[in-house]
Formats: structure tokens, C-alpha cells, sequence
């Protein structure tokens, strides 16, 4: 049996730990860099979409490009698990103001969890909104989907950023909720963050705050794949 270790960062860097010893997943950025080809996967030698593969092996035994289905049947093979890959396709949903958000899906076996990320692309990788459901390698991924979209459509559903003329953007009904990123141009001295699939930089989001000059205020930090 395999046991999934996932320590996520930037690049999206995870361990998955093997009865014989530690293969190495490397992804996100990796797999998401602009390249003049599509990669082409190692074990089907299929083209590679954005965001559609992963960089797997070890220092020791080297790395091989593989797509995701080509992965998710290699950790399944290794742990001897019945798991049947899925593919979904792209999916246009709106959010609370009409604009419409196109969201695309990965499938990913992690030994023990599988991970369902719906996520937009901006250029060459994830961006705006981003969703994670996470379930078990013999749960039913058509179902683990439509708890991901019902959750996608809530969340799209409501808004925690308004536009003063005046004053720029600000925050609505005096909460809000987002995801912490990495803000390439502070190289990792302060986030970027991500409220209604919009970017705001940390000092963008320290005027909002401003607004509220002498009242208290709670944060709270919570995994992707929870709905808050």
C-alpha cells in the first residue's frame, strides 16, 4: 500500500511515499512553464496539456515527463489499488456579477487520496479561481465532481470585493475570502492573494484594511480543499 505524503509549496512539491523507498512528484510551475512544444509524455508518448502532467522519479533513478493518466496508473500499479483514471472536460460556469469563468479539471492519485483540482488558466498556468475536493482511490469521481461544482457554483455565488471610483477596490459586508499565492515580484516576502478569482497584492490588500482603521479583526487559515 502506498502512503501519500503531500507538502505543498510554490511549485507544488509532494512525496509519494513507495514500499522500496521515495519517488519524487514535482509539479505546478514545472509542468506549467511556456514551452514552444507540447511535452510529450514519457510512458504514452502523448502530448502533454498545461497543467496536465507531472515530473516523477528521483534524483537517484531520474525523473520521467509523464501525463496524468500515465501517473495515476503508475502509483496505482505500485500500490495495487483498482483505480480508473477519469478525464473531465472544461466547464464554463458564472459568477455572481456574469462573468464567466472557464474551469478546467485534474485528476491525481496521491496513494491514499485522490485530489480533483478545478482551476482557470491564466497564460500558461493555474490561475483566478482555484478548487480542491479531495476523496479515497475507490470513491466514485463522478460524484467527488459534482460536490466540487456545487461547491464552485456557492463560492461563485457571492462577492467579497467591491469598486469604489474614488477609492479602488474594497471589501464587502466586512468579510473576506480568498487563497494565499506566491507573488512572484516579492519573491516570497509577502502573498499575493486571490479574492473573487482576482489578484490582489499584499499591499493592495493592506489599504482595504485601512477602511477599517481601530476595529478588530479575526483570520483564520484553512486547507484548499475545505469549503469556508
Amino acid at each position: 500500500m502506498i502512503a501519500g505524503v503531500v507538502a505543498e509549496t510554490f511549485s507544488l512539491r509532494m512525496d509519494i511515499m513507495l514500499a522500496h523507498g521515495v519517488l519524487t512528484l514535482r509539479a505546478g510551475n514545472i509542468m506549467s512553464q511556456a514551452q514552444s512544444a507540447p511535452q510529450t509524455c514519457d510512458s504514452c508518448r502523448e502530448p502533454i496539456p498545461v497543467c496536465g502532467g507531472v515530473s516523477y522519479g528521483s534524483i537517484e533513478l531520474g525523473y520521467r515527463e509523464l501525463c496524468n493518466r500515465c501517473f495515476n496508473e503508475e502509483i496505482a500499479r505500485r500500490g495495487d489499488l483498482d483505480f480508473q483514471h477519469v478525464e473531465f472536460q472544461p466547464l464554463e460556469m458564472l459568477d455572481a456579477g456574469g462573468q464567466r469563468h472557464e474551469f478546467h479539471f485534474r485528476v491525481r492519485l496521491l496513494g491514499d487520496q485522490v485530489a480533483l483540482d478545478a482551476f482557470e488558466l491564466r497564460g500558461d498556468g493555474p490561475g483566478g479561481y482555484e478548487f480542491q475536493a479531495l476523496g479515497g482511490p475507490q470513491d466514485d469521481l463522478f460524484a467527488l465532481m459534482g460536490q466540487l461544482v456545487e461547491r464552485m457554483r456557492r463560492t461563485l455565488a457571492l462577492r467579497h470585493l467591491e469598486y469604489d471610483k474614488q477609492f479602488g477596490w474594497g471589501i464587502a459586508d466586512f468579510l473576506a475570502r480568498g487563497r494565499i499565492t506566491w507573488d512572484e515580484e516579492q519573491d516570497g516576502h509577502a502573498p499575493l492573494l486571490v479574492i473573487d478569482g482576482r489578484e490582489i497584492t499584499w499591499e493592495q490588500f493592506g489599504r482595504m484594511l485601512m477602511s477599517f482603521e481601530g476595529w478588530q479583526f479575526k483570520l483564520e487559515i484553512h486547507d484548499r480543499s475545505k469549503e469556508i
